[in-house]
């Protein structure tokens, strides 16, 4: 079974609780992300790393959306033994024609540096794929090796996540959802880790992009959802509504932002 290799980024700057509160978050964001998609795959997490075993290689288009995720990457993992991760390297470039580098991180304790882990896997693939030759410099393929303590994950590439904080680890927040500024002030506080509520009767394809990235239509008006809901915020594009009285805060995350920044913003949320 294949693994993908899931990193965050600022959750583990947290405590120690709190970073194991928002880790566990961010794996029951994953694992229902994947259900959603009816994607069969476990979890295991090590400090600074989340690995979901499975065969389905469209997992890393879903993971790769889950807020707080920083990159991911679809990998094969062998024990730290050098000869083995060397065998896997080999497999994986056997048929490929060019330059190459080998990129070695680990953690724990082996009887090897990264360098020296490098400059092997390097020298096997040398000799056994004809076709290819070292360049570190710009290489045409990269091969990166991952090893934490007894194991070791190789892989070709790493996907840029979404990032930010993992949904649900804030509070409630609730957004008019008219328009394009309004469902990116949600993003963005979606990103930061807040839940978003917004009404049913929003335009269909603000609604179906809102709902894909986990923000959820709710009953009534308004001020219905403000009366009835555990609301601390209402998120705007509208930077003039932050001037209005208002039962709860009024925030506008997109204050500041240029049209060609909004722009940017909406391909990559209905991407």
């Amino acid at each position: 079974m294949s693994v993908i290799v899931v990193r965050y980024g600022e959750i583990s700057l947290k405590s120690h609780s709190v970073r194991r509160r928002f880790t566990e978050k961010l794996m029951e964001n994953i694992q229902n992300a994947l259900l959603k998609a009816e994607i069969e795959g476990y979890l295991e997490e090590e400090r600074g790393r989340i690995f979901v075993f499975t065969d389905n290689r469209k997992a890393v288009n879903i993971i790769k959306n889950v807020f707080g995720v920083v990159s991911v990457s679809w990998a094969k993992s062998t024990d730290s033994d050098m000869d083995r991760i060397a065998e896997l390297a080999i497999s994986i470039f056997r048929c490929r024609k060019g330059s190459f580098a080998v990129r070695a991180t680990r953690t724990g304790n082996q009887p090897y540096t990264s360098q020296e882990l490098a400059a092997f896997v390097g020298e096997k693939i040398l000799e056994n794929c004809g076709d290819l030759n070292v360049n570190l410099r710009k290489p045409d393929f990269e091969l990166f090796i991952e090893v934490r303590n007894s194991r070791a994950f190789v892989f070709t590439e790493k996907v840029k996540g979404v990032g930010g904080m993992p949904l649900g680890t804030q509070g409630t927040i609730a957004s008019y959802m008219r328009d394009g500024s309004d469902l990116i002030s949600a993003w963005m506080l979606m990103k930061r880790g807040c839940n978003v509520l917004f009404p049913e009767k929003s335009e269909k394809d603000l609604k179906s992009c809102a709902e894909r990235w986990g923000a959820v239509p709710t009953s009534g008006s308004m001020k219905d959802i403000l009366k009835k809901e555990s609301v601390l915020a209402l998120c705007t594009g509208r930077i003039e509504e932050c001037l209005k009285k208002s039962e709860v805060p009024v925030l506008c995350p997109t204050a500041g932002l240029s049209d060609e920044e909004m722009g940017k913003m909406l391909e990559l949320i209905f991407s």
